[in-house]
């Protein structure tokens, strides 16, 4: 029997993580739901890779999430343990070097960028000065950090006296600062394609509350069905085969006059989007991972 785990950092199940679950064993693999904190990797072994002390024999690993707030020890770790696995012949969901890019909020909308694909003006730095100079520029900008999700930690600033306290926050905690140019959201909301193996099988809006501009769902946004544009789409399905992602929910700003992509998930959750539209993305999402797996 096909054995597929399903990695997190959460000690139980996540809503996601359950649906994969549930939908792997109805598909007639044998799921194994997997915390971080008891897996290990060895070099000279006849054990490369051990859970809870045995040996893992598992024949694809979908990791649902990284944690978060690691420390460089543990990312290195985390990335050390999925390439084992890879030398291994295990197949690992999204593969290793597009996780750990998508993670990079910057680094994967350069790879974006020099590919074509619309992407915000945006900024990394640690210098104070480059901030405040190109908040300045744009006039209004958003401030977060380099790695996150959920819109954590994201601020939207108009003016340098904000975004001086903004910034001296995030020095206080030892992170760099990302800054990207505000982008009036068509209709206040943006839009979310779920992408499974070169297939968009959904589509949602996320439209932020009144008054609000946060789009995510964790933050309170409406999922509504959507039906973009075979642009959008196209755009969509680009950015998930550039970044070499076998899923990712691609999150896309419309504006007057065109589109943008602000971020690609590779663990992106689906429940507000299940619920919106009807589609199961863990259904699809194990079917593509066991033809994977018997290829």
């Amino acid at each position: 029997m096909t054995r597929i785990a399903v990695l997190h950092s959460s000690p139980q199940p996540t809503w996601s993580s359950r649906r994969l679950l549930k939908s792997l064993s109805e598909l007639g693999a044998q799921p194994i739901y997997m915390l971080w904190s008891y897996t290990a990797a060895s070099i000279g072994s006849d054990c490369p890779l051990r859970y809870r002390g045995k040996c893992l024999d598992v024949d694809a690993i979908i990791v649902r999430g990284l944690g978060r707030g690691l420390s460089v020890e543990k990312y290195l770790y985390r990335y050390a343990f999925l390439k084992t696995a890879e030398s291994q012949g295990i197949l690992v969901i999204n593969p290793t070097d597009a996780l750990f890019t998508a993670r990079d909020k910057f680094t994967s909308l350069r790879i974006l960028h020099q590919h074509g694909i619309p992407v915000p003006s945006t900024v990394a730095t640690e210098n104070p000065s480059d901030v405040l100079r190109e908040v300045e520029r744009l006039r209004k900008a958003v401030l977060k950090p380099i790695t996150g999700s959920l819109g954590l930690g994201s601020f939207m600033v108009d003016d340098t006296d904000t975004a001086y306290y903004v910034v001296n926050l995030l020095l206080t905690l030892n992170q760099p600062i990302y800054v990207q140019e505000y982008i009036d959201k068509k209709d206040n909301r943006d839009i979310r394609v779920f992408v499974v193996d070169g297939k968009v099988i959904a589509s949602i809006y996320r439209k932020a509350p009144q008054g609000y501009w946060k789009t995510n769902i964790a933050r309170g946004a409406k999922a509504l069905p959507a039906s973009p544009s075979s642009e959008i789409l196209e755009t969509a399905l680009r950015a998930t085969s550039v970044l070499g992602l076998i899923y990712a929910g691609v999150d896309i700003i419309e504006y007057e006059g065109g589109h943008v992509v602000i971020e690609v998930n590779a663990s992106p959750l689906w429940r507000g989007l299940q619920a919106a539209t009807g589609v199961d993305p863990a259904k699809e999402l194990a079917e593509a991972i066991l033809r994977r797996v018997k290829k």
